[in-house]
């Protein structure tokens, strides 16, 4: 179930951006739903490789659960890299996963604006509470971040900058959570992590 020769490849390809995992500890056995801040577009493959050591562990893969916007790849690719759209059809898709113990990476930023973190979508709250698994907040730290406008020069500086991935402890929704309340709680996490205020 393992991404076969990506690891190899994508280590190499990346090594430049490749930098330190602090919070191994804290992550779990899947399934559970991996939520991290999004800095540029190489996210996805950075985090399956910085965290290769645990999926390989379990033999897993990660899910990706992408912006309803975003066009994907044909779909050979899109199922061996695991991607699939934050629709009503792919939160359900995310669900039947989850239920075959697999983790789920999404990236709910809603801009990437300096010094600063807007509150998260609702999808990693609502799938947590849905399917009752913990939700692991990983901040992603860098210094060139690229935005949503596609800054072809960001784009090009942020290959060569380094991310740090810092996993802080599971988040395990309780009966007294709501969708609202989780997202709160994890925007701030996040936010705690990676150094940016919460607005």
């Amino acid at each position: 179930m393992l991404y076969y020769g990506l690891e190899v490849v994508a280590k190499n390809l990346f090594h430049s951006q490749i930098g330190s995992v602090q919070g191994v500890e804290n992550l779990p056995s899947p399934p559970c739903i991996l939520c991290a801040n999004h800095v540029s577009p190489y996210d996805p493959i950075l985090l399956v490789v910085m965290l290769y050591f645990w999926l390989k562990q379990y033999n897993k893969k990660i899910y990706f659960l992408t912006n309803r916007k975003v066009i994907l790849p044909f779909t050979p690719f899109r199922r061996y890299f695991g991607m699939f759209r934050g629709t009503k059809s792919g939160l359900i898709e995310a669900i039947s996963l989850i239920k075959k113990g697999i983790p789920i990476g999404i990236f709910p930023n809603r801009d990437r604006k300096p010094g600063q973190i807007r509150k998260f979508h609702l999808g990693p709250a609502y799938l947590a509470l849905k399917a009752n698994v913990p939700i692991v907040p990983i901040g992603i730290k860098t210094n060139q971040e690229v935005n949503p406008s596609w800054d072809i020069k960001k784009i090009i500086r942020s290959f060569r900058d380094k991310k740090h991935l810092i996993i802080d402890k599971p988040i395990v929704p309780s009966n007294n959570d709501t969708v609202y309340k989780l997202t709160e709680q994890l925007t701030q996490v996040i936010g705690n992590l990676i150094n940016k205020k919460v607005v």
